[in-house]
């Protein structure tokens, strides 16, 4: 009940009022015009105070429109402004090193993020929330394994160097699940190629989160620790949007 309330004042509000102002300008327009110049006999007339009150109502419906429009306005012109802001927070370099769950982002890495709890505010910090995919400025071990950079969704990491990667997974139809590859423990993957991993689900209280960010800093639910590693393989460098204000991606040569 109270659901259709709501959408009823809502439509009221939105529609409705709207509506019966622009209605009741154009008919007393059409009606000035008749009753000054349409000559017709036994010609019927409106009380002064009748066309008193209609053009009142219709001034302020009108109003209540203009009101809105204004803020409508005002909404998108503030939102437009704070494009750029968000924008810089969601390409940039970092400035100092960063812990992000269990992995330690070192400045001066390419960070590539969207938030959408991020409104533009002005003081709001730079971080790694709803990371993307990253660029290190120097190899870091994630997972195990030397890496240059890596992409979150799906989970690829580009190896900074030759490595032997293991203990290798494969998903077992039988047991539905993944278990460690006995025939081959592990794999020489080279400089450049891109190691996939299977991420587990990280099991967390939605409703305790509902509508509020995820956790950032050393309490995000980033645990390269648990990933599986599924294998390497010749694929493209992950591509990464610049930094805000510069024009060229950053992807590995």
């Amino acid at each position: 009940m109270s659901d259709l309330f709501t959408s009823l004042l809502q439509f009221i509000i939105a529609t409705f009022i709207p509506l019966v102002g622009l209605v009741l300008a154009t008919a007393l327009l059409v009606y000035v015009v008749y009753a000054r110049w349409i000559d017709i006999p036994h010609k019927w007339l409106l009380t002064r105070r009748t066309v008193q009150v209609l053009l009142a109502v219709a001034l302020l419906c009108n109003a209540w429109l203009g009101l809105r429009l204004y803020l409508s306005h005002s909404a998108q012109q503030a939102w437009r402004d704070s494009a750029a802001v968000r924008l810089g927070r969601e390409r940039f370099v970092l400035p100092q090193d960063y812990v992000y769950g269990e992995l330690t982002i070192p400045a001066g890495s390419l960070i590539n993020r969207k938030d959408p709890f991020d409104k533009g505010e002005p003081a709001r910090p730079l971080a790694p929330h709803g990371l993307e995919a990253v660029r290190f400025s120097q190899p870091v071990q994630v997972a195990g394994v030397w890496a240059s950079a890596l992409q979150t969704v799906p989970m690829r990491v580009e190896l900074a160097q030759d490595q032997r990667i293991g203990p290798l997974y494969r998903f077992d139809s039988a047991s539905q699940s993944w278990v460690p590859n006995t025939v081959v423990p592990a794999l020489a993957c080279k400089k450049g190629q891109i190691a996939l991993f299977q991420v587990p689900h990280i099991a967390y209280d939605i409703q305790a989160e509902l509508g509020k960010p995820a956790p950032d800093g050393p309490q995000a639910r980033f645990l390269p620790s648990q990933w599986l590693f599924r294998n390497c393989e010749v694929g493209p460098a992950i591509a990464l949007e610049p930094a805000h204000g510069t024009v060229a991606a950053t992807a590995a040569p």
